[in-house]
Formats: structure tokens, sequence, C-alpha cells
């Protein structure tokens, strides 16, 4: 769900109505009607994933189970696909999707999530916050409270709760800092990944810390980081870095902080060259359910003039999202000539002038620029200037997607990167034409990558191995002595 329809400051609600949808069945000497199930849906809670227009968006789709007894021990329907054409109203994908109540009149419940997703673990869906570009396909919404209904029911809900926390950085320029432009924002430390058990509504072990980089965008003349996060028991002292060409910022977050499920947390950042800090605590005293809003504080900071890192301590160097607007499809530009990305300083070259760089209105909104590596052509995406002092290595994450469509297959790892001339593979990740046509994954490079002090990276497609056809977006680089 791209976007989320609000109509009031209530709870996080889905209104489930039965349609007109029928089937016949001969019983005896009449014809038994069984009812169809639609849906007509009304998100509030107040609060959305994303900075633009309040509605559902067509194909926007949810996952249904239908079900008696406890967990998913007797399921009678798996699965089914209801989606929308933006309108609020849902209604089955294909007729193999439709769900009906038993013709006996039993008794069910049904157990619902959103995004929708085909390929479910047995009852798992795995949740990963790595890739903050599209937050409504992270954001994790579970209802199971539409239980002991039947044919004779005349209207049910469905109280979806958002299962991981929000963090919010609202962020303005203080003394001596004139433009915010490039912004990014990175919170350090956390874990990224987790299994979230339908059955249950439990999220598991939580796995894979990592730096996790927020989604920078202008809301309404402000500018603002989000992050999706799973939820934590105890952030104190994690370090939220805020990064510009003219230096870094960071925040240590205080004793006690905690990001609960459902939650969204408010900061009001300002930043300042002059290293002094002066942070106002804001009390709280609200009790907050559901997807609500929690303020947690108002804080200026400093720039951190850090050279040396303390032992062991990692420091995102470089992040580059390409920037935001939509690119026209007649007018796409190649590198050499594109002026809109985040990190002035460095060098962007193509050393085969076929790169360039699109947008897609399946990704992002539409909005999110990212370097496309043509079919069956060598492309390249390289990143000169690259500055590090005070690490011995480099770590490198990025997206990935391909333009794989049908019953082809394919896998991600065939983008390969060189770093200061070394060629590095990439982490596996197998992709279907059916599914992950256009969708991107989080890669990182694999083996230890000496630091210089001034690196070259280069991400790039080789025509014998790149028939598909590649897109790339959000490359974070990271200094590390580990």
């Amino acid at each position: 769900m791209k976007n989320k329809k609000i109509l009031s400051a209530a709870a996080v609600m889905l209104f489930v109505l039965f349609g007109s949808c029928k089937k016949e069945g001969s019983t005896g000497t009449g014809t038994e009607i069984a009812t169809g199930i639609k849906f007509a849906s009304s998100i509030n809670g107040q609060i959305k994933t994303k900075a633009v227009n309040d509605v559902w968006e067509t194909n926007d789709a949810i996952g249904v189970f239908m079900k008696t007894g406890n967990g998913f021990s007797n399921v009678l329907a798996a699965n089914k696909k209801y989606n929308t054409a933006g309108d609020g109203q849902f209604a089955a994908s294909s007729s193999d999707q439709t769900l009906y109540y038993p013709e006996n009149g039993s008794n069910v419940d049904f157990i619902a999530y959103y995004p929708f997703r085909q390929n479910l673990a047995n009852t798992i869906y795995s949740v990963d916050v790595n890739n903050q570009s599209n937050q409504s396909a992270i954001d994790l919404l579970y209802a199971n409270n539409a239980t002991g209904l039947n044919k004779t029911s005349t209207a049910a809900n469905l109280n979806f709760i958002h299962q991981l926390a929000k963090i919010e950085f609202t962020i303005k320029a203080g003394a001596g800092i004139t433009d915010l432009t490039g912004l990014s924002a990175t919170i350090a430390g956390l874990n990224t990944k987790a299994n979230f058990d339908l059955a249950t509504g439990t999220l598991g072990t939580q796995t894979e810390v990592g730096d996790i980089v927020a989604k920078t965008g202008t809301v309404n003349n402000a500018l603002i980081s989000e992050a999706i996060v799973l939820p934590v028991e105890d952030a104190s002292g994690k370090v939220v870095t805020f990064r510009l060409a003219t230096g870094i910022f960071k925040l240590t977050l205080p004793t006690a902080t905690k990001f609960e499920q459902g939650k969204k947390y408010t900061y009001a950042i300002e930043l300042k060259n002059d290293g002094t800090a002066t942070p106002q605590a804001v009390a709280l005293t609200a009790t907050i359910t559901d997807w609500n809003n929690v303020p947690s504080g108002s804080y200026t900071v400093g720039q951190d003039d850090e050279v040396n890192p303390p032992a062991g301590e990692d420091k995102v160097l470089v992040t580059e999202t390409f920037g935001t607007g939509t690119i026209s499809s007649t007018a796409r530009p190649k590198i050499a000539t594109y002026s809109n990305f985040d990190n002035k300083t460095l060098s962007f070259t193509d050393s085969y002038g076929t790169a360039d760089l699109r947008t897609i209105s399946t990704y992002g909104e539409g909005t999110n620029a990212h370097v496309w590596l043509p079919a069956n052509k060598d492309a390249s995406l390289m990143i000169a200037g690259i500055a590090v002092s005070g690490y011995t290595k480099l770590k490198i994450k990025f997206d990935a997607a391909a333009n794989i469509t049908g019953t082809n297959t394919g896998n991600l790892n065939i983008m390969k990167v060189k770093v200061n001339g070394v060629e590095y593979g990439v982490t596996d990740q197998p992709i279907v034409g059916s599914t992950d046509g256009n969708k991107f994954y989080t890669l990182e490079v694999v083996g230890n990558i000496p630091a210089i002090a001034s690196n070259t990276v280069e991400f790039y497609g080789a025509a014998s191995a790149n028939s598909l056809g590649l897109r790339l977006d959000n490359i974070v680089i990271t200094g590390t002595n580990k």
C-alpha cells in the first residue's frame, strides 16, 4: 500500500462488507446461495507511509486467510489475494481467489495482512527493513479480530495493527548551515530482519544488525527523514548520523529510548556547525496505542569534526540515492549530464556511455531516480574521490532490480562491483519473472575490501551476462576497521 486513506483519528480499521458475488449449489429440492466476500476498506491511524496523497492506489493488495480453530490448525482458504482499483473497494484479484462462507452456516475466523505476498514459507512472513525507499512495501499490518462469522453475518470489521515502529526526523538548518541539499540520515546498530508468524501474530527473533538509511524528502516545505524499523526494547546510545557535503552531525539517542510496535516517534532536529549541542527534552504523558505519534524531543546537533574514529566503530561515508523527481522516458540523462546526485563533490562517470538515469511508476511512487544498465551492453557507474581517513576497510551495499518478465529466471549477482580496480562479487539473489520484475533487493559486496585515501567504486553489467537490464539505487559505502 503506497498510500493509506485517512478517515479520522481513530484506530486503524478495515471494514469487511459482503458483496453480491454468489455461487449456486444444488441441495435437495432447492438452491442454496453461498455469499462471496468483498472488502471495503478505510485505513486511518493518521500516520502515512509516504508523503503524498493519502489514498489507496491501484492494485494495492491484502492477503486473507479463512479458518476455524486456533492458529492455522484448520485453514479453509489460504492467502487469498484481494486488491483495489484505488477506490478502497477490495475484490478478489481473480475468480479462484474469491472467499465464500461455508454453505452449512458454520462459523469461521479471518486473519489478514498487508502488503500481500504470493510466496509465504508456511505461516511465515519475512520482514526486511534494509530498503526504506518504498516504505509502504515494508509497513506490515496484521488483523486477527474477526472471529465467529458465518453466512448470516451482516458485517464485520478487521482491526489492522501496525507491527513495526516508525521514526521521523524533521530537520532544519541552524547557525552556520545555509543549505540542506543532499542530506542523508543513517540510524546505526539496529536489527534489520525478522520473521513474522501469521498464525500467532508474533514477530520472531531479530537478526542482521546494520545501518538503516532513512528515506529523506520534503513534506509541506519541511525536510523529513523517516524510517520504519523493527521494534526495539532499548535503543539507548544508538547513533543517528546526518550527513551533508559540508560535514556530519551526530545525535546519540538518550537513555530509555525505545521503539515500540505500532508507534511513531518524532524528533525535531536542528543542525549547527559550531560544535555546540543544546538538547531540549519533551515530557510525554499520553498513553499511546495503535500507530500514533510519540513526540520524542527537540535537539540541536553540532557538527562532528571527528577524524579518527573509535576502534571498531563503523561509519557511513557515502549515501547516494540519485535524488528524486520524475524523469521523462523521452529525456533520460546519461551519467555525464545528470546533475541531481546527492554527493556533489564526488565524480560520477560511465566509461561506456550507455548507462542513464530513470524513474518507473512501480518504484518509489514513480519519483525514485536510479541508474539503468541496459541489457546486452557493457554499462557502468563509476564513483571516484571517496575519501577515507581512519578506516582500513570498506563495506558496500546497494539496491538492485532487473527488468525480468514472464517465466524467466535469473540472479541479481550478475551485477559486479570493482573497488580501486579490483573486482568483487555480490550476495546471491535469485529472481523469477512472475514476481520479481523491477523489484528492488538489497545486495552487499562480498569479501574484504581494503580502503585507501581516495577510493573509486564501479558498478557494472557486462553485455555477456546482463541480458535483462539492471537497475541500481541507494548505494551505501561504510568505513570499518573490523
